[in-house]
């Protein structure tokens, strides 16, 4: 009742629930709820794959925080949201991420971020 009407609007959210119809994976897909469709069978070795691929080649914190930017975004007025991200921005660049994100920007190599730091994490 949080998440649907977000993602694809009241009308379509209260169609979803009034008709309780199956929805298909394309339409799961242009309508926002999935953001990949996968073959059968496959779907959890996508998602590993996905996870090696691309979220082992970020920053866990410039993620963590760029997640909290978003979702705190629903209930934060508009004039709120740029002294957030400077904030988070800032406490991003201090954080061990963001200083190896730059040395290997300058050094023009792909960065090497650490995982599991719990001592310079985004707040709560």
């Amino acid at each position: 009742t949080f998440t649907l009407p977000r993602l694809v609007g009241l009308a379509k959210a209260l169609e979803i629930v009034a008709f309780d119809r199956p929805i298909a994976p394309e339409q799961a897909l242009s309508w926002g709820l999935v953001t990949e469709v996968a073959a059968d069978g496959t779907c959890v070795e996508r998602a590993v794959g996905m996870i090696r691929e691309k979220m082992t080649a970020v920053s866990l914190n410039s993620f963590a925080a760029a997640k909290r930017l978003m979702t705190d975004s629903f209930h934060s007025p508009f004039e709120v949201q740029p002294e957030n991200e400077r904030r988070f921005l800032s406490m991003c660049g201090d954080h061990a991420d963001g200083r190896e994100g730059i040395a290997a920007f300058l050094e023009k190599r792909r960065p090497v971020y650490g995982r599991g730091d719990k001592g310079e994490s985004i707040p709560e």
